[in-house]
C-alpha cells in the first residue's frame, strides 16, 4: 500500500523525487520502511546550482540517503502534533 510523503527539498523544482511538489509516494517494502538512495544527486551529495556551482543537495541535505521512516513532519497545528504524538507515544 502506497503511502504519500512529504518530501525534505521544500518544494524545491529541481528536485527529482516529488518534481517541486513537496510530496511523493513510497510503498513499503517486505523488509518495511527502508532507506534508499537520494534520485537528485545520486548518492552524490551534491548537485549543481543554476550559475553552475556546487552545493549540498537540496533533497536529501547531503545525507546520500533518505529515511522513508523520518519524514518531515511539517509545520503549523498537525506538525506540533505529531511532534507531541511522538514524543509521548514514539515513532
Amino acid at each position: 500500500m502506497a503511502k504519500t510523503l512529504r518530501c525534505p527539498c521544500g518544494h524545491n523544482a529541481g528536485c527529482k523525487l516529488c518534481s517541486g511538489t513537496g510530496l511523493y509516494s513510497y510503498t513499503p517494502s517486505s523488509l518495511g520502511w527502508q532507506p534508499f538512495t537520494c534520485p537528485t544527486c545520486d548518492g552524490t551529495r551534491r548537485v549543481t546550482n543554476g550559475s553552475g556551482e556546487i552545493e549540498r543537495c537540496f533533497t536529501c541535505q547531503g545525507k546520500l540517503f533518505l529515511d522513508p521512516a523520518d519524514h518531515p513532519s511539517g509545520t503549523g497545528l498537525m506538525g506540533s502534533i505529531r511532534a507531541a504524538w511522538i514524543t509521548v507515544f514514539g515513532g
